[in-house]
């Protein structure tokens, strides 16, 4: 069962991304926080922090969690997906894989969604003073339009729904 969650701040945001940072994990601000610092979303709360990390594969996340005894969320770990709560919050790792030329994130092992090039959005923003990586505007909007197809196609498939 998933640990109940506070809503996330700002200052939360950095101790997260300061936290990876000093583990030698560099992740990007994705979801709900990037589409506020961006301007897409007015300012409100938010549930989770949804991050993006590049790379082949969550190797070093998953020693990241395990070397800090970090509280990992067992039904949320997938090949392109990786949770936590820190500090009662859920952070959301995606996998990103060959970020800088044709990135990629493979869903639930067969459902492939291509990013928009380049995958961060250029110049520098800060939270809180701290400067942050955020996936660009574009694979914001990219991502929000074709999130539906990149849930598990079998879900969708009427042969597989069961009747009541």
């Amino acid at each position: 069962m998933m640990s109940r969650t506070i809503g996330s701040t700002a200052a939360m945001v950095c101790d997260v991304l300061a936290l990876l940072a000093g583990q030698g994990v560099q992740c990007d601000l994705f979801g709900g926080w990037a589409e506020e610092l961006l301007g897409l979303r007015d300012p409100g709360p938010h549930a989770d922090i949804d991050l993006v990390y590049r790379g082949d594969d969550f190797a070093a996340i998953d020693d990241t969690i395990c070397r800090l005894s970090l509280h990992e969320i067992p039904e949320k770990r997938f090949s392109h997906k990786r949770a936590i709560v820190h500090r009662g919050i859920l952070c959301e790792f995606l996998l990103v894989r060959d970020w800088n030329h044709a990135p990629v994130t493979v869903f639930w092992g067969d459902v492939t969604f291509r990013w928009c090039v380049p995958l961060l959005q250029d110049g520098t923003i800060t939270l809180n003073d701290q400067p942050v990586s955020l996936v660009s505007d574009v694979n914001l909007a990219h991502y929000r339009a074709q999130w539906r197809s990149t849930q598990p196609h079998r879900w969708r498939d009427p042969a597989s729904l069961l009747g009541e």
